[in-house]
């Protein structure tokens, strides 16, 4: 019995000797010579909370889409506290419906034949409108908009946009000029022209019902038809405001298209994107006016050989009397592609033939890095890592969030603007890090320890079979 424990003793004993031969090798901290590319950021320092947009050039050379492989780097090498967070929209739409009255149109406009009264409250808010003439009865095809309504309630100061509702006459098409006043007497220009459609052809339909106006408006708005063929019989008017958009929340890149193939008939356009971010809307520039297109637009995952819609809708750009009509652009759940593609389902004039190929914007929302100012400058930002992509970095984000929200200093959050290119490790950077060569001597140390627990083995054996003979 005491040569078995004797066998245990010097079996933990040759354990304990493997785990001081071969300690565990604690991960090497990373340097921004671990990294493909870097920015230099010459106006962060050791203090604050800073931030600057992601560029797309971090997209492009980022190893994994969440971008988990970039580093803040300060002037001793050490990375500091980051977080990447989505730019959130600032915007909060209000929408209100608008009062409106119909007038006589400009064609009936003649010296002695328009009796025009107003009835107003003493807030100035118009009660009602009687238009009469003693020549014949015609349609309106001009309105007065009461803009008192929405000036005296506090979330429309500074009406942004109105929104029209019609029945489409027989040529989908109006164009209007708007002019504002105070008095209903002097009236002031406010949008010399535009354009309002509602067109429909084989299927596809372009439609164009919002004004953009300028942040101040007087009380009264006058609608005003510009060679109506019809009349405009307004059905509703919605006013939309709120506080503007601090700048676009989508950041774009626009992609140049490349082979172009046929299947079942219908054209098909492919796009390749080098970016790695979650794509949410798309849109399609013609390089011609007059274009319109219907299409699904498919995307293919790294890897895939399956193609999926995305979207399906109708593109155009129309140029009407120099004004311009553009269809609104189309949104999607993020989509992590890297091949995208057109299928023409119906083509209108919008790919006529190769000269005339649209170009394949892909958008995404805005995405911003924070970090901690802490220890001397000169910072700089890293990016795409095959070794700090297989890091995993925990509290971070927390600790960055959890500092501006504290301290309540989102507002007071330097905004960095300039960024200089740095060349660091380059491509090589991006691939996975090969094993370390093995030394001889870690060759024949491990071959000791081998031979050695089997030699214990063997011996623990025979001692365990001469027990079992003995109490035989």
């Amino acid at each position: 019995m005491t040569r078995v424990v004797f066998v245990c003793l010097c079996l933990v004993a040759l354990v304990a000797l493997v785990a001081l031969a071969c300690p565990p090798t604690a991960a090497a901290s990373l340097a921004p010579g671990d990294f493909a590319a870097g920015l230099a950021l010459p106006e962060a320092d050791g203090t604050g909370i800073h931030a600057l947009e992601v560029p797309v050039a971090v997209y492009e050379k980022a190893v994994r889409p969440d971008l988990a492989d970039v580093r803040v780097f300060n002037g001793a090498g050490e990375a500091v506290p980051h977080v990447i967070r989505t730019v959130a929209e600032s915007r909060e739409e209000v929408r209100q419906p608008v009062p409106f009255f119909p007038l006589p149109g400009k064609e009936s406009q003649q010296p002695g034949d328009l009796s025009l009264r107003v009835a107003l409250q003493a807030d100035g808010k118009v009660l009602s409108v009687d238009a009469g003439s003693r020549g014949p009865s015609t349609q309106a095809s001009s309105y007065l908009f009461d803009a008192t309504r929405w000036q005296a309630a506090g979330p429309l100061t500074g009406l942004l946009t109105l929104e029209l509702y019609w029945r489409s006459p027989a040529s989908g098409l109006v164009t209007v000029s708007l002019m504002h006043s105070n008095d209903l007497v002097h009236w002031q220009p406010l949008v010399d022209r535009a354009v309002l459609a509602d067109l429909s052809y084989q299927g596809s339909q372009v439609v164009t019902r919002r004004i953009s106006l300028p942040s101040r408006v007087l009380s009264y708005i006058r609608l005003d038809c510009i060679d109506c063929r019809e009349p405009l019989l307004l059905e509703k008017v919605v006013a939309l405001a709120g506080q503007p958009v601090a700048g676009d929340p989508w950041q774009w890149t626009r992609l140049s298209a490349g082979q172009i193939t046929e299947d079942q008939g219908q054209r098909l356009v492919v796009y390749r994107l080098g970016a790695k971010v979650g794509v949410s809307a798309v849109q399609l520039r013609f390089p011609k006016a007059n274009s319109l297109l219907r299409a699904a637009i498919e995307a293919r995952e790294p890897g895939s050989g399956t193609w999926r819609q995305v979207v399906r809708s109708d593109f155009y750009r129309l140029d009407l009397e120099g004004t311009p009509l553009v269809n609104p652009m189309a949104t999607c759940p993020p989509v992590f592609a890297t091949e995208w593609r057109i299928r023409a389902i119906a083509d209108h004039a919008g790919l006529e033939h190769s000269g005339s190929l649209p170009e394949l914007e892909l958008g995404w929302k805005r995405q911003e890095i924070l970090f901690l100012g802490r220890g001397q400058g000169p910072y700089l930002l890293t990016f795409g890592s095959a070794k700090a992509a297989a890091e995993t970095v925990s509290g971070q984000d927390n600790l960055v969030l959890a500092a501006v929200r504290d301290t309540g200093s989102e507002s007071h959050i330097r905004r960095i603007k300039t960024l200089t290119p740095v060349t660091l490790a380059g491509d090589q950077a991006l691939q996975p890090p090969k094993l370390a060569a093995v030394s001889w001597q870690k060759i024949v140390l491990w071959l000791v320890l081998i031979a050695a627990v089997a030699l214990l083995a063997a011996m623990a054996r025979k001692l365990l079979r001469e027990l079992h003979a003995k109490t035989d």
